[in-house]
């Protein structure tokens, strides 16, 4: 019963953070492809490496197709848990 509370709260977790990002709420892409070319140019200073001090070609669909695709598959991990929550 307690690992089906579990998994349906992880599962309603996945909603709000695909939501997030799918729908690029309060910027959550820009600043998940923001934060990625700064880790990149950090890297590359610290390692001697110029190529990686470019900006990622990586951009925010990405990110929020990610989230998309999280949004859409956590209400089966949420319906998943709820039935081993009653079965247990």
């Amino acid at each position: 019963m307690i690992a089906g509370i579990g998994v349906a709260i992880l599962g309603i977790l996945g909603v709000v953070w695909g939501a997030r990002f799918a729908f690029n709420l309060r910027g959550a892409a820009d600043r998940a492809v923001a934060r990625r070319n700064d880790v990149r140019a950090g890297t590359g200073a610290r390692i001697g490496d110029l190529t990686m001090t470019a900006p990622s070609t990586i951009g925010p669909r990405v990110f929020r197709l990610c989230g998309a695709l999280v949004l859409l598959l956590s209400p089966l991990l949420v319906l998943v848990g709820l039935v081993v929550a009653t079965r247990g």
